[in-house]
């Protein structure tokens, strides 16, 4: 598995969609930004992630859902004196070490028979 396809948590960018979005929302004022101008001008299809983490920094939005729009309106009600810190992703542990509470025994070799067997030399 590369590095990449095992990286976990918010993607490197996230933190540039994120300042965009605190941007965008601050300029819209009580107008409110529509997740359809993330979504289909941004070409930002993880907006609502971006905006769950501004949540979690402690930024509050609200999440208008207006006559006609088929998307939801994120209005920025009020900031943090200073934001906090996103949680970080830890590694899942394995299942059987939280089911037992050990480590997983060493794996051994398994046993196919005599015929997949090798005897080093060339038949």
């Amino acid at each position: 598995m590369s590095d990449k396809a095992s990286q976990r948590g918010a993607p490197q960018f996230a933190g540039d969609q994120r300042a965009e979005i605190l941007r965008l929302l601050r300029e819209a004022g009580p107008q409110g930004v529509s997740k359809a101008v993330l979504i289909f001008e941004k070409h930002w299809t993880q907006a609502a992630a971006r905006v769950w983490e501004l949540e979690q920094q402690g930024y509050a939005i609200r999440h208008e859902s207006r006559d006609g729009d088929r998307y939801v309106t994120f209005v920025l009600v009020s900031e943090p004196a200073e934001p906090k810190p996103l949680p970080t992703c830890k590694p899942k542990t394995d299942w059987y070490e939280r089911t037992t509470g050990q480590s997983r025994p060493a794996t051994q070799s398994p046993d196919f028979g005599p015929l997949f067997t090798s005897t080093g030399g060339n038949a």
